[in-house]
């Protein structure tokens, strides 16, 4: 009889260590697919926040571009009004104006670039903050899960 439970108190704590063991990659395993979730979840917003700030960086230039054309249309008008005029005087006066208004277009345009390269600059680093973010976030998610890991390998050498 003692035999017996002898061999059954053996089985069970076989069984018992056995169990705990194999809890023990368990969690480790958990984790690390939540690690890996959480990363994955960093890397798609920051790659969200990209895409946005390369959006409006586009934006901002298609901007500066309907800016430049618009300007320079208005004194490429100007400068037509020269070839229409009568007398000298006209065309001296036309002359003026078209002077003026490609120098206030030059003025728009080079002001609509400044504009759209700050844009496109703000957006570079919004691009570099995120990935940046993501990458802490990946590496934090990371060292939770070995920690996780470690610590499921602790409590199962204390359990031997």
């Amino acid at each position: 009889m003692k035999k017996i439970i002898a061999a059954l108190a053996s089985a069970l704590l076989v069984t018992t260590a056995f169990a705990q063991t194999a809890a023990a990659p368990s969690d480790a395993a958990k984790a690390q697919l939540k690690a890996n979730s959480e990363k994955s979840e960093a890397q798609a917003t920051a790659n969200k926040k990209k895409a946005e700030a390369q959006s409006d960086a586009a934006k901002a230039q298609a901007s500066a571009n309907e800016d430049k054309a618009s300007a320079q249309a208005d004194a490429d008008k100007k400068a037509a009004e020269k070839e229409k005029a009568a007398t000298p005087k006209e065309a001296a006066e036309a002359q003026k104006d078209a002077t003026k208004a490609q120098a206030k277009a030059d003025k728009k345009m080079h002001d609509a670039q400044a504009k759209a390269d700050r844009k496109k600059h703000k957006a570079a680093q919004d691009t570099d903050v995120a990935q940046a973010k993501a990458d802490k976030e990946k590496v934090e998610a990371q060292n939770d899960a070995n920690k996780k890991a470690a610590d499921a390998k602790v409590d199962a050498a204390k359990k031997q």
